[in-house]
């Protein structure tokens, strides 16, 4: 009996000090795991804008911030420029050569917006619209997937190679299968990335351009089967690249098979089911510093590589969050608000606030207050 008693206080005792340490199932464990600082801001809510509130389409297909704090958004029905809190279109009755706007990028040294459509490249400078096409300039192709500006050079990628214009000179020159190793010509995106060029191409993988010595090279999926993905961060995760994004040394690649990242000598590729990635279906991905902000066509998901967040609608209808962190169980909440449509096509974002644009409208997110650190003897 003496030595049951002296277990059964034992027992007691160390679950005792369990509790005070935070063990797994307390709510002090619970509130201070709850409380962990993510290595990114969480969306408290989302603000959604409709065709009921002005928008000319269901479909937003990108969007921005300018330099001096217009909001840009490119839709199915033309462009839309926000300012004081209205919206102002820009469609084919103002000189835009076609009413799908794919993509756009700010020439943040003149403030010219270039918007590119499935008919034709635009700038829009001081209220005027000059138009390049195929037939007219040296534009490629006329359907524009994605540009970007590096110094005096606008790279455009389109449905016919990668195309590049001379701000300075107005000289154009066309990068395809006939002078890079690229295998076929339908190009996605485009990213300028210090001294070189990043080319996502839909069936060719990764073209890298040293500008420096004007040489390509290709970074291409080890196992060249697109449906899976048998040699894990080997590479890109498939050949097919939807999406290519670059900030602070961080190469991220979106492809309808999952996504992948690369520092310069190492990749890591993630697929959903087998990581928190929402899906393989990668729309658009926005670097902010190390962190990537994925568009999916079932939600965002949020990563610096290892922490999670997603953000999706769930079966019931409501919008939901959950959030990932190395080695603990996943933590669902369910939010008062939810994005538009989970279909999301661009994204935009700073320290402050995030855009989305999604395939039945934009959405506003506006970020929590960090949560204040919570010590464990006061969550007792």
């Amino acid at each position: 009996m003496k030595t049951m008693l002296n277990s059964l206080t034992l027992a007691a005792g160390m679950a005792l000090l369990l509790s005070f340490a935070g063990a797994p199932g307390t709510r002090a464990a619970e509130t201070a795991t709850n409380d962990l600082p993510l290595p990114f801001p969480l969306i408290d809510r989302f603000e959604n804008f409709q065709m009921k509130d002005g928008l000319p389409a269901h479909k937003a297909h990108c969007v921005l911030r300018a330099s001096d704090g217009k909001l840009w958004v490119g839709t199915y029905n033309g462009a839309l420029v926000r300012e004081d809190g209205k919206f102002r279109h820009i469609g084919v009755e103002d000189g835009l050569s076609h009413k799908m706007v794919m993509c756009m990028v700010e020439d943040k040294r003149t403030g010219d917006m270039w918007i590119g459509t499935m008919r034709g490249l635009n700038r829009y400078s001081a209220g005027r619209i000059t138009t390049y096409l195929q037939t007219t300039s040296g534009l490629p192709n006329n359907v524009v997937y994605g540009l970007d500006i590096m110094d005096d050079t606008l790279w455009v990628a389109t449905a016919a190679g990668l195309g590049s214009l001379n701000l300075k000179t107005g000289e154009w020159s066309i990068f395809d299968q006939s002078n890079t190793v690229m295998h076929e010509p339908w190009v996605y995106a485009v990213k300028g990335a210090k001294d070189r060029v990043f080319v996502g191409v839909w069936g060719g993988g990764i073209l890298e351009y040293e500008l420096s010595n004007k040489i390509f090279k290709e970074h291409r999926d080890p196992d060249r089967d697109f449906h899976y993905e048998l040699v894990h961060d080997a590479g890109p995760v498939a050949d097919i690249t939807s999406w290519i994004a670059w900030e602070d040394g961080i190469l991220w690649q979106g492809t309808y098979f999952g996504m992948s990242r690369y520092d310069g000598s190492r990749w890591r590729t993630w697929q959903e089911k087998k990581s928190p990635l929402v899906s393989n279906f990668v729309n658009f991905i926005w670097p902010h510093g190390r962190v990537a902000w994925v568009g999916t066509d079932r939600g965002i998901s949020v990563t610096d590589g290892d922490t999670w967040v997603t953000y999706r609608t769930n079966e019931k209808g409501e919008g939901i969050v959950e959030i990932t962190r190395p080695g603990r169980p996943v933590e669902t909440r369910t939010m008062s608000t939810k994005l538009p449509n989970d279909f999301v096509l661009g994204i935009w974002l700073d320290d402050q606030e995030a855009w989305f644009a999604t395939s039945d409208g934009l959405s506003h997110a506006i970020f929590a207050a960090p949560p204040k650190p919570t010590k464990v003897a006061d969550a007792q």
